[in-house]
């Protein structure tokens, strides 16, 4: 598979984006564990690649800047999807989706990735093959590895075949409950595991703010490879468990040094949580339609992110930034959590405005009262963040 050990910045060679932003190697994973791999090679060379200590890998053209990338046989970057919310039942029915490499069927339960110029699909569990994903205390039984302001997202039925993917972020990191586990008698290979997380739901509130803080319960099936989501315990210690388990996806955020990213300052991120929270306001049902509409867009080929090349000098960008914030007021939906709180993260992240807005359209480059979760994982999966349809590394 041609692996190399090499350092951060040989100073034969430019300094990657890491070292340009300023970032010590403290920040970064240590140089004894990163390993590049210098092509994907075929399946076999990657089951071979050191499997144990897959925690750590990460493709070379992700270590200088751009997340772990999935490709296909043409060496094309693929884009992460799921059900577009306004259109599922029309995909459901018409689907023709099946993974280019084990040929199961993709439903429009599934995550999957898409090669546009070449039409094929690849589903997230050979996906994973092509890159490292870093796992719980670097044990390969453990499930991957989670950390706040990574993507959660549940796939609930809101009415009869109507399902639409709930986003939630989290704001802690995966945490063994085998207790839990034992009192609610689950069968053999299947583990409890839970999570801080935060969303913004029509149906609860948290005691302070609208937004609604919890610790999430998940059953991990390690021979199935799912995970679904099962219960939440809320601040006022009342559980709640869901009649249905339900299959969650996440999106693992690109600012990981495994994935070449700067690392993430922990308790500046709590601060714009915490902020994001006390400053929430009420879900808001007209933002969803906008959402929709966005939708609509994508299927005319209209996509309205925000592209780094449309805001190509300084007065572009203030002007952006102005209408970043001004966003922030809207009334959330589900996936405007963790846009704003992100984005929060960049501007206190700063130094300075114009810096903030380059972060922002390097990894969260879309506006909170305009985006679904169906656009959420596409473009972002353009910018670094890596859909995984389980816990399975």
């Amino acid at each position: 598979m041609g692996c190399t050990e090499r350092t951060l910045a040989p100073e034969s060679e430019a300094p990657s984006p890491c070292t340009a932003m300023g970032c010590t190697e403290s920040m970064l994973a240590p140089k004894s564990k990163i390993k590049l791999v210098d092509e994907i090679g075929t399946e076999q060379e990657g089951k071979n690649f050191v499997f144990y200590k897959k925690t750590r890998a990460v493709v070379k053209h992700g270590f200088y800047g751009g997340g772990a990338k999935v490709r296909c046989p043409s060496n094309h970057g693929m884009t992460a999807g799921i059900s577009a919310e306004i259109i599922q039942g029309i995909a459901s029915a018409c689907s023709t989706r099946e993974c280019e490499e084990c040929e199961v069927s993709l439903e429009a339960v599934d995550g999957f990735y898409h090669c546009k110029e070449c039409s094929n699909y690849k589903c997230p569990k050979c996906a994973r093959k092509q890159i490292g994903l870093p796992v719980v205390d670097d044990c390969e039984e453990n499930p991957i590895e989670l950390e706040a302001g990574d993507i959660l997202m549940a796939w609930p039925e809101i009415s009869d075949n109507i399902f639409i993917h709930h986003v939630i972020m989290f704001t802690g990191g995966l945490e063994h409950e085998p207790e839990v586990g034992m009192d609610l008698n689950c069968p053999p290979g299947v583990e409890m595991w839970s999570a801080n997380t935060i969303e913004s739901t029509a149906l609860e509130k948290g005691v302070e703010f609208w937004w609604y803080p919890s610790k999430s319960f998940f059953a991990r099936d390690r021979y199935e490879k799912t995970a679904k989501l099962c219960a939440s315990l809320g601040e006022d210690d009342c559980p709640g468990v869901c009649e249905i388990p339900q299959p969650v996806k996440v999106l693992l955020h690109p600012l990981r040094p495994e994935f070449g990213g700067p690392g993430v300052d922990d308790a500046l991120l709590a601060s714009s949580i915490q902020e994001a929270a006390q400053k929430s306001n009420k879900y808001g049902y007209g933002t969803f339609a906008s959402a929709a509409k966005g939708n609509i867009k994508d299927l005319l080929h209209l996509t309205n992110y925000l592209k780094e090349s449309n805001y190509p000098t300084d007065a572009h960008r203030a002007q952006l930034y102005v209408e970043i914030v001004a966003s922030w007021e809207r009334s959330p939906i589900c996936s405007s959590v963790p846009i704003k709180v992100w984005q929060k993260y960049f501007v206190q992240l700063g130094p300075t405005p114009e810096e903030a807005v380059q972060n922002i359209l390097k990894y969260m480059p879309v506006l909170c009262h305009q985006t679904s979760p169906s656009q959420l994982t596409e473009i972002l999966s353009h910018h670094g963040w890596v859909l995984d349809d389980s816990f399975e590394p």
